[in-house]
């Protein structure tokens, strides 16, 4: 388990906050792991029927959530500005390349989709990596089923890198996998260009 950091995190955006987990946040998480139309779009072909028992989602919850609370975090709760949760952003690593880091973004409240959030979240939680870090490359993969994630590259700046052709059947459907990235220096260029605008980040 790795230690806590001192200082709890917090990012307000104009929709929604970016922030730590809280033990009241299990509830819904536990919800999310069997109903939902985001598990439709996140791999569903990984997802066991049901989304498993209550019991296994609180473990994740609590290891993933609670515990492992790195600087800058590995995931954060997507949540209104009440403090409801509504989903959750997270980052991952290859070994093989200490230099980029894979996000990822889930809206799992259903009347919560489609108004922006999902946008919102992702570019809060760029910001906040690249600033707590000296990462170069922050990417993310997703399917050419999932248009709303791919809007949402789109609009970040995000460059379509490739794109893996019919790599995946699924309910009858050839899949592509498309790979978006976005490089320190661009994000950089991004930054300077909104000051100059006199957007706020």
């Amino acid at each position: 388990m790795r230690t806590p950091s001192a200082s709890p995190t917090h990012l307000r955006g104009s929709f929604i906050t970016l922030r730590d987990a809280v033990p009241s946040d299990m509830e819904s998480y536990q919800r999310w792991m069997s109903t939902g139309e985001w598990r439709e779009f996140d791999a569903p072909w990984e997802r066991e029927p049901g989304g498993g028992d209550d019991g296994e989602a609180e473990r994740i919850f609590r290891r993933n959530f609670l515990e492992e609370l790195s600087d800058p975090r590995h995931r954060l709760i997507v949540g209104l500005h009440d403090s409801r949760p509504i989903g959750w952003v997270n980052r991952y690593e290859d070994k093989r390349f200490p230099s980029s880091w894979s996000v990822g973004i889930d809206i799992c409240e259903d009347e919560h989709l489609n108004r922006g959030y999902g946008t919102e979240a992702l570019r809060l939680w760029v910001d906040y990596l690249f600033l707590n870090s000296d990462i170069h490359r922050i990417a993310f993969a997703t399917y050419s089923f999932n248009s709303r994630v791919v809007r949402i590259g789109q609009k970040l700046k995000f460059a379509l890198e490739g794109r893996d052709r019919e790599i995946l059947q699924w309910q009858d459907r050839w899949l592509d996998r498309l790979h978006f990235s976005m490089l320190r220096a661009e994000w950089e260029s991004e930054q300077r260009r909104d000051e100059r605008s006199g957007k706020c980040s």
